[in-house]
């Protein structure tokens, strides 16, 4: 991070500049660069998570006690979980996707029968492709057929098909986690930013080959991992973090991330997965309950907030109408981060502390400070902010803006 970026980017922090930290060392922990390296933490492509390094780091800077629970609300395909129970800390996790809670439940997962494992690994991708019985839901927003060769439309199924007559429920979960990991590499389909798009891809390997190599190396990942300390409880459960299923006070500390404003619908661009897991159905009832950080969301529960900043924003934004085409979208995702921090500090035991990774907005005639107006609004609801640990600093490079103005990648440290 440039120092001028830093210094620019804080220039109007108002009230909160001195809080406002510089920490490179973070820069490259809040995203998932680093999970690609690490064992268990690349079981699935998730990236919108950050290390398990940035949990640790975090866990001994708040001075955060062994054997204290700590809570993700938001907790993604679940390293925050994994993490946790690495140093000996319990956890507990709630995601509103079930992909996220069927993830970061499998790659907690010990006790596996080695033995069992590998000879059923060694079973399944023997097997001789058959016929079958299911089909993919159709999701409306995507082609299916365009998006996935006629083999591997059938391969999958087929695979997934054989999975879930496994016995054992840890092996069926590792190896449709495996499965899962394989969707988008199999397909004529990459991720780009907050949407799917169809691309001719060439010489795309057999799913055969990509399910039986990926199969190995989680395999390897699970002999060579150090046993998890004793005692330790790490659960994800689903629930949604505007009004989570907890008791008053019971847990010690929280470390999330929640969705960024940034007009991305997960259920869409992790819409092939889910769709081995769930109905067409259900996909659209999680895309319209889910964090209003995007169209499709419809929480119907509305609050008034006590923010100069949003006020201004909404008021800027509608000076120049086009620019953002759902203004509601950015009055509703702070409603929903407003009753969430709610929730988070009802749940959190006295002097617990929070720490939430975000990120600003950058629209071509304003920049969001996330980070500032959540610390706005966790004051209003009784939490002390502490400092806001700038991460990165980067140039806006949306809608041809170049050089213009930076944005910031934060952790908002806050306590009860």
């Amino acid at each position: 991070m440039k120092r001028d970026l830093f210094a620019l980017s804080i220039a109007k922090g108002g009230k909160y500049s001195n809080l406002l930290i510089k920490r490179p060392e973070y820069g490259e922990l809040v995203t998932f660069a680093k999970c690609k390296r690490e064992p268990i933490y690349n079981w699935f492509y998730y990236k919108e998570g950050y290390s398990g390094e940035l949990v640790w780091n975090l866990l001994r800077e708040l001075n955060i006690p062994k054997n204290s629970t700590v809570l993700d609300p938001f907790c993604g395909t679940g390293n925050t979980l994994l993490a946790c129970k690495q140093m000996g800390y319990n956890s507990i996790g709630f995601d509103i996707l079930p992909l996220g809670v069927f993830v970061s439940n499998t790659k907690l997962q010990q006790g596996y029968d080695l033995e069992l494992l590998y000879e059923k690994i060694r079973e399944i991708t023997k097997l001789k492709f058959g016929e079958t019985s299911s089909k993919w839901p159709d999701l409306n927003f995507i082609d299916i057929r365009k998006s996935f060769s006629r083999y591997s439309r059938k391969d999958i199924l087929f695979f997934k098909e054989r999975i879930m007559e496994i016995e054992d429920e840890k092996i069926r979960n590792f190896m449709l986690l495996s499965l899962l990991s394989i969707v988008i590499p199999s397909s004529n389909v990459k991720r780009d930013g907050g949407v799917l798009k169809i691309v001719k891809k060439r010489h795309l390997p057999p799913v055969r080959h990509l399910f039986k190599n990926k199969l190995k190396r989680m395999y390897k990942d699970i002999k060579r991992a150090e046993p998890f300390p004793e005692g330790i409880v790490a659960e994800a459960r689903l629930g949604d973090a505007r009004s989570l299923p907890l008791q008053s006070e019971s847990v010690d500390a929280c470390i999330t991330s929640p969705p960024y404003l940034n007009w991305v619908d997960y259920t869409k661009i992790y819409g092939f997965e889910l769709a081995l897991l769930v109905s067409s159905e259900e996909i659209k009832a999680l895309r319209k309950t889910s964090i209003r950080s995007h169209v499709g969301a419809e929480y119907r529960k509305k609050i008034r907030l006590k923010s100069n900043r949003i006020g201004r924003i909404l008021d800027k934004i509608s000076e120049k109408p086009g620019f953002v085409k759902h203004p509601q979208v950015v009055e509703g995702y702070f409603e929903d981060m407003y009753m969430s921090m709610r929730s988070i500090h009802k749940s959190l035991k006295e002097k617990g502390k929070a720490a939430l990774v975000v990120g600003n907005v950058c629209l071509p005639n304003i920049t969001i400070d996330t980070d500032l107006i959540l610390a706005e609004l966790a004051e209003d609801i009784g939490f002390k902010v502490k400092e806001i640990l700038v991460a990165n600093a980067r140039w806006c490079d949306v809608y041809g803006i170049r050089k213009e103005r930076p944005v910031r990648e934060s952790i908002v440290v806050m306590e009860k």
